[in-house]
């Protein structure tokens, strides 16, 4: 890839709109734009395009108006790229919006690669790595939370925190190094104080690191499984979260064949909830695809809800659904608690239903995460059914509280910095001598320079953006 080359690209999503918006970045931005830029005052190319300001004219195309624009420059430095950039607001046909990228490109621009105008800003120092990838997940982000969360990082917060905690250590190898290089001039640091130092990045790097789990579920969504026996009321669960009738709910048992999956918002987590058959013994066939349907859609999904029917208790039904449950993360809720008198309607104890399915030894499964009683007919319970479900996914604090939300690529290089630090107290712990300190440390900054950009391989940007849509 050529980056000394001027690109342009249409900027704006696919389909009509009111208002499309192509752009050129690279040294001969200014030149092309001149070539095909006509204002009404001006006919010849003789205008000035001052920095952040507009111009409103027309685009041309071998003498002929295009459409009727409104040009905006940005010059270097003082652009997203770094570069000289011209965006051209014009109406929101797609037709015309490929004519003037044309029109550009005719006129020596080529068109830009996906995430190229990301990856010159990266490449310029306008941004760090940290901020790019934020870039993508402020575009894809599915909730508030989701793109409130990229904002953060976009604005810098994760890459400040990273450089504090790299230069705290940078300046420890130099102390380290220097003091066996130059023994006669720089006093050795003592154990005590090297400790310190690293039990303080250990624990700055352990907090952003708790964000990795949470981070995947707000970037790419938690799937959540609704089981149960048939008419435990797990289709009208899913109405209720979903506040709108999208499955067929009726009292004969079996009435969910399929698998329902519905995309929905809870506290800022986007979720995919999936309905499923419910889990008993049949002879009906079309039933029985159903209930193994139900089993992969356990195998896939990430924290389960298990429901039962507070009328009937605990039966052989949920043993077995238990059983199909194996070690995923669930939360029991007691439905129909509405059905229930007031005065001994509490639900069921949860040890004593767990007792009912322990095996020979006399062990338990998987315990639940909580144990609820709610009502998918009045709503009864479902507010705290979304809070035991945000806690499970935040576990380990909220983003906001660190000011970030790791990515997968930026946790394992954060757990690949904390593994060297450990390696290091262990280090100090045998007495080694303090030149053995140095690889492992060496080995925690490279870690840390490869989160922000600072040092990283081309393989690695380039598999940073190749999920970036053309224009951005």
């Amino acid at each position: 890839m050529d980056f000394s080359q001027t690109i342009v690209a249409i900027s704006t999503a696919p389909g009509v709109g009111a208002i499309g918006i192509v752009r050129m970045s690279g040294s001969d931005a200014l030149a092309i734009i001149k070539l095909i830029f006509r204002t009404e005052a001006e006919s010849t190319a003789k205008f000035e395009l001052k920095s952040h300001q507009s111009r409103h004219g027309f685009i041309l195309a071998d003498s002929e108006i295009i459409d009727e624009v409104v040009v905006t420059a940005f010059l270097s430095p003082n652009s997203y790229t770094g570069e000289d950039v011209v965006e051209i607001s014009c109406h929101g046909n797609p037709l015309i919006a490929r004519r003037i990228l044309s029109a550009c490109l005719e006129k020596g621009a080529r068109c830009a690669e996906p995430g190229e105008f990301t990856q010159r800003a990266f490449l310029n120092g306008k941004i760090d790595l940290t901020q790019a990838e934020a870039v993508l997940d402020l575009i894809q982000a599915k909730t508030e939370q989701g793109s409130q969360g990229a904002l953060s990082i976009l604005k810098g917060d994760l890459g400040k925190e990273v450089k504090v905690i790299r230069e705290q250590l940078k300046d420890l190898l130099t102390n380290i190094v220097a003091s066996i290089d130059f023994p006669n001039e720089v006093e050795q640091l003592s154990n005590d104080k090297i400790e310190t130092v690293v039990e303080q990045s250990l624990t700055r790097l352990k907090a952003l690191a708790k964000t990795a789990r949470s981070g995947k579920y707000i970037r790419e969504g938690l799937k959540l499984a609704i089981v149960g026996r048939p008419n435990a009321g797990k289709s009208s669960l899913l109405n209720c979260l979903l506040k709108v009738e999208r499955a067929i709910v009726t009292d004969m048992p079996g009435t969910t064949r399929d698998s329902l999956e519905e995309q929905f918002d809870i506290n800022g987590i986007p979720v995919v909830l999936v309905d499923t058959a419910g889990m008993r013994n049949t002879d009906d066939h079309i039933e029985k695809l159903g209930i193994e349907r139900t089993k992969q859609v356990l195998s896939d999904s990430q924290l389960v809800l298990l429901v039962g029917d507070l009328t009937c208790g605990w039966q052989e039904e949920e043993t077995k659904i238990l059983t199909a449950i194996e070690n995923k993360p669930w939360i029991l809720l007691w439905n129909k608690s509405d059905l229930m008198p007031k005065q001994g309607g509490n639900k069921p104890d949860l040890d004593q239903c767990l007792a009912k399915t322990a095996d020979a030894n006399g062990s338990h499964p998987n315990r639940a995460l909580a144990c609820l009683s709610i009502s998918a007919k009045t709503g009864h319970g479902i507010e705290e059914l979304a809070k035991q479900i945000e806690d499970w996914v935040f576990v380990g604090g909220k983003p906001q509280e660190v000011g970030a939300s790791l990515n997968t690529r930026q946790a394992a290089l954060c757990e690949k910095a904390m593994e060297a630090l450990q390696l290091m107290k262990k280090t100090l712990s045998y007495g080694m001598p303090h030149d053995c300190l140095a690889t492992d440390l060496k080995t925690t900054l490279d870690s840390l320079s490869e989160i922000t950009g600072v040092a990283v391989s081309e393989e690695v940007i380039t598999a940073v953006f190749a999920n970036f849509c053309i224009g951005k």
